[in-house]
Order: C-alpha cells, then sequence, then structure tokens
C-alpha cells in the first residue's frame, strides 16, 4: 500500500509539472536554460548550475507572453525564439518572485502593464554587455547589461526586495576567462549569473517547459 501510495503521489507530481506551459507563464518570471555553445559550458561549469541564459516574461500590447532577453540588443521574442539555441535534451526552468504569487486579477494587469512600459521606456534595445560587469556603460553614457543583471535591475524597479549583487568568481576555468577578458579577469567583481535566480530566496520554483 505504502509503495501505491508513492507511486500514485510520484505520477500526480509529474502530472503537475508537465502541465505546465507557455499559457501558464505570468509577467515576472524569470526563465533559465542552457544554451548551446562552448562559452555557455564554462558558465555552467564555473556556476555549478545548469543555466548559461535568463529571460524575463513581459506581455506585450496585443496581450502575448513574451521572453524578454539581453542577447545581443535587449529586445522580446517569443519563447520558440527565445529557445531556439536550447541545449538539446534540457528544459526551461521557471521561477516566479514570492512578492507576485498570490496576486489579484487586477494587480497582476497592473503588473503587466507597469513591466512592459519600464522595458519599452528604459531597457529596450540596450546593448549587451560582453564582459560581464555590473553598472557599465558605454562611451555614450547608456549601461550595457547582460542576461541576468537585466533581468535583476528591471525586477528591482518593481520588488520590494531588491538584488543584492555577489561577487562572481572566474577561478574554475581561469585559462579560458583569461584569453576572453585579454589577461584582465574581473575576479571577485559584483554581480550575478542565471544561476543566481534558481538559489535567490526571493524565487520561487514553478515548473519546467
Amino acid at each position: 500500500m505504502k509503495n501505491l501510495f508513492l507511486a500514485l503521489l510520484f505520477v500526480s507530481f509529474n502530472n503537475a509539472f508537465s502541465a505546465f506551459g507557455v499559457k501558464n507563464l505570468e509577467a515576472g518570471d524569470v526563465v533559465l536554460l542552457s544554451l548551446k555553445c562552448y562559452e555557455c559550458r564554462v558558465i555552467e561549469s564555473e556556476t555549478n548550475s545548469l543555466f548559461s541564459h535568463s529571460g524575463v516574461v513581459i506581455t506585450d500590447e496585443s496581450g502575448q507572453k513574451r521572453i524578454a532577453q539581453s542577447l545581443g540588443k535587449l529586445d522580446h521574442f517569443s519563447l520558440k525564439d527565445f529557445t531556439k539555441n536550447i541545449t538539446p535534451g534540457t528544459f526551461v526552468h521557471v521561477y516566479r518572485p514570492k512578492e507576485f504569487l498570490n496576486l489579484s486579477k487586477n494587480e497582476r494587469l497592473n503588473l503587466e502593464k507597469t513591466l512592459l512600459d519600464l522595458f519599452n521606456s528604459k531597457f529596450k534595445n540596450a546593448p549587451f554587455d560582453s564582459l560581464y560587469l555590473w553598472n557599465n556603460f558605454n562611451s555614450q553614457g547608456v549601461e550595457v547589461l547582460y542576461c541576468s543583471e537585466f533581468i535583476a535591475k528591471f525586477l528591482d524597479h518593481v520588488l520590494i526586495q531588491k538584488t543584492i549583487p555577489s561577487p562572481i568568481s572566474y577561478k574554475k576555468h581561469i585559462d579560458y576567462w583569461t584569453n576572453y577578458f585579454k589577461g584582465v579577469v574581473p575576479e571577485g567583481e559584483l554581480g550575478n549569473s542565471p544561476a543566481a535566480f534558481s538559489r535567490d530566496p526571493r524565487f520561487e520554483f514553478i515548473g519546467t517547459i
């Protein structure tokens, strides 16, 4: 009887998450995944995680769920386009700010509008920061943002509990990073990574797609 109960519980748990899909995404959800590239493997190894890229859900003017990401210039995309270079055999992991878990319908609609307006006015088309530096600006005074930095600073506009950046380590693959940064590795500089959201107590794991 005990084994039957555990089997039913396992099936119920799997069904709950297998039913999670695009329709269940909400504005403000953070989506994490593994991208198919060598540098991505290095990032995942360096951060002891499954994740090398991140995006955040917004609702566009037509009511469609889109994934905003900083990869190249900052813009929003369909989930299909966001995941086109996902590592085969892996899944998108979804994390929701705990402050957004119990919003009323009106609060949810207000949040959707606020995030879209914020994205369009302050973040859209911002350049990508290939140096992975927190608070980095180009020669025109425009802040350049890497993927997880963008999400943290974007959500900090609406979250009560703000992001606290942590020292970033590059020691595990120091030879790779020395070549990447042309000799000046920003070891210990403050920042974050996609993996940081999966370990942040402000966020709750919702499911996989």
